[in-house]
């Protein structure tokens, strides 16, 4: 999925969740959520309540032709090949619900419609389900060595490690749900035979980028430690995904939701997700090649346990959502059993603004923003509300509720375009509460165009001239490259071919220059290594002056076409340079510069030599 530089998306997971289409926005509203609005509460409860009193919930039908209208229209003005599911509830005043859910627009590239049953992947929208399952696990007093909130995370799991040693001893669960660890998002770092405990084994070698508690900074792999503390903590050791479908979808009536892709797809419900064929400075308002894309993660079995089930691995239906947005609104009680699933205590302590999210927002529908564990807290034109969405490789999501009014909105799209979901989402806003709408399409499209020429601008960055060679020379380059949180690599020059290329290298660059000729300019010296990363497949370093080189990441993703079978999807890394030179104790290799690490709203690394200057730095090993 990336604020200020990064999306709250999962990768591309923007990548996982997280791809950075919007890093070069200014606003919080123009990021790609990985979360949603990401907005602060500020509104008292008194204030909240007269606003109910003045503008009541329209009581007839939210999704209605005129809303049906305009999601066709949004839709089609972006060029989508995809579509959207919807759902409303809201309380009725004497004790039931009206619940309205519906699908727009194709599910699969064999044009099956969506239907309030089509499964989607929604993201870091699963951060609230794993916190939740922290809280369940508090309040479990039959532990042997019970837990709290406060409880070090160093306490529980004997292989956490940070590489600050303050943050390391002093990490509480509340500092991992609400992103104060002074850890930025390393999304890149994932690769995709990982799981929770050897991503956890390796975060005491990544870089941190903030003081501990210093500030927020969204970071996925938090939610992956979260995820790993039923197994930690409980005698018969469950899975994360066994413990949550025990304690939280079963007792919801959740049936179609899970964590494994395989479940999801044996029945023939999950959609397809679209994505635009072009690097990040494609216009997405004109027509292009769209493509479907295979489900970004197919690993886990029938179980679905993987490193990202907790920040990002559910996959649910409308319909099922719901289900969840009623117990979330009736305070952790199941409204058909009455039966509580959430102890209140839970929910009020996620809901509970911990950190302030550090970014302003330009237009005057939202209030300032803070965030407690998957939850921010905010107001839309003024109604208080509590959120988060998800932006992960192809769908994006938003669950929205409204606690003085108990009422919400969810939902899923499968769309790349992640301003078609928020267009519609807050035009069904309007119609909740009877509120002129705002016409967030052009706004959106607007920031969109915008983007796009601040993207080509970076992208068509010319090399100079009398552009100098590296130190040492280009050849010097090639090589194995390592770092211990990441992976190792080999470097290969693609421009100019070395006749004494390794096989490896040979086979890249036959790869690069047949399968996607594009991305090779033959009169710039140009390196590129392959990884099994899951945010980005490819890595292609182009030289630009002496030992810097720009970066380009993407994957590479099936058409289905005979004649071009495959096409990049692009992993956001416009901004991204490499810059090669000395490490520590006189070693030599090359560092990721510019935003790769996902830091939000702190200083690039300083200091004498390339690796302090780095926010990911891999040292030379042959």
């Amino acid at each position: 999925m990336i604020l200020n530089g990064q999306p709250h998306c999962l990768l591309p997971i923007c990548n996982a969740s997280f791809r950075s289409t919007s890093q070069y926005v200014s606003t919080a509203h123009n990021v790609s959520l990985i979360s949603s609005l990401d907005m602060r509460l500020i509104s008292s409860f008194a204030f909240s309540q007269l606003l109910c009193f003045a503008a009541a919930l329209n009581t007839g039908t939210i999704l209605n032709s005129d809303i049906d209208t305009f999601i066709a229209n949004t839709l089609a003005g972006w060029n989508s090949q995809a579509g959207v599911a919807v759902a409303v509830v809201r309380q009725d005043g004497q004790g039931g619900w009206v619940v309205e859910t519906k699908g727009y627009g194709n599910a699969k590239r064999d044009g099956t419609r969506i239907t309030a049953d089509t499964l989607f992947s929604i993201g870091s929208e699963s951060k609230l389900f794993d916190i939740l399952a922290t809280g369940l696990l508090i309040s479990n007093q039959s532990l042997a060595k019970p837990i709290s909130w406060t409880t070090k995370v160093a306490d529980i799991i004997p292989e956490w490690e940070l590489m600050d040693p303050i943050a390391s001893a002093g990490s509480s669960i509340v500092d991992l749900m609400s992103h104060r660890t002074g850890m930025p998002r390393h999304d890149l770092m994932w690769g995709f035979s990982d799981t929770a405990l050897s991503t956890i084994k390796r975060m005491k070698y990544l870089n941190p980028s903030a003081e501990f508690r210093s500030k927020f900074q969204y970071n996925n792999m938090m939610y992956t430690v979260l995820s790993y503390l039923p197994t930690a903590v409980l005698p018969y050791k469950p899975t994360f995904p066994q413990y949550v479908q025990e304690n939280i979808l079963e007792p919801l009536g959740m049936n179609s939701t899970t964590y494994s892709f395989e479940v999801a797809n044996a029945t023939g419900r999950l959609a397809d997700a679209f994505g635009r064929e072009g690097d990040p400075t494609t216009n997405p308002l004109l027509p292009g090649s769209v493509h479907p894309m295979p489900y970004w993660l197919q690993a886990g079995g029938k179980d679905g346990s993987t490193f990202v089930s907790g920040p990002g691995g559910v996959i649910s239906s409308i319909n099922d959502i719901a289900k969840w947005l009623q117990m979330l609104i009736s305070n952790g009680v199941n409204p058909v059993t009455n039966a509580t699933v959430i102890p209140a205590d839970v929910l009020e302590t996620v809901i509970t603004g911990v950190t302030i999210y550090p970014f302003t927002e330009d237009y005057p529908e939202f209030s300032a923003s803070t965030y407690g564990g998957g939850q921010f807290k905010s107001s839309y034109r003024g109604y208080d509300l509590i959120e988060h969405g998800g932006d992960i490789q192809g769908f994006h999501s938003a669950f929205t509720r409204f606690p003085f009014e108990r009422a919400g909105v969810a939902i899923l799209s499968n769309d790349d375009q992640f301003y078609i979901r928020d267009t519609i989402r807050y035009r069904i806003m309007d119609e909740l509460f009877g509120l002129e709408p705002v016409d967030w399409n052009t706004r959106h499209q607007q920031v969109a165009v915008e983007t796009a020429l601040v993207l080509a601008s970076l992208v068509n960055t010319s090399r100079p001239a009398n552009a100098t060679p590296p130190t040492g020379g280009f050849s010097s380059l090639v090589g194995n490259y390592s770092n211990p949180g990441y992976t190792s690599v080999e470097l290969c020059q693609i421009v100019p071919q070395p006749s004494s290329a390794s096989q490896a290298c040979g086979a890249l660059a036959n790869t690069l220059n047949s399968s996607f000729p594009s991305h090779i300019n033959s009169s710039i010296p140009t390196f590129a290594f392959t990884w099994d990363r899951v945010a980005a497949q490819y890595m292609k370093l182009a030289h630009f002056n002496g030992n810097v080189f720009n970066l380009t990441g993407w994957i590479g993703l099936p058409t289905g076409n005979a004649s071009s079978p495959v096409w990049a999807y692009d992993a956001g890394l416009t901004s991204t340079n490499v810059v090669f030179g000395s490490g520590s104790k006189g070693s030599s290799g090359f560092g990721f510069v510019g935003g790769v690490w996902g830091a939000q709203d702190s200083p690039d690394p300083q200091g004498k030599t390339a690796e302090d200057q780095a926010e990911v730095w891999f040292a030379k090993v042959a």
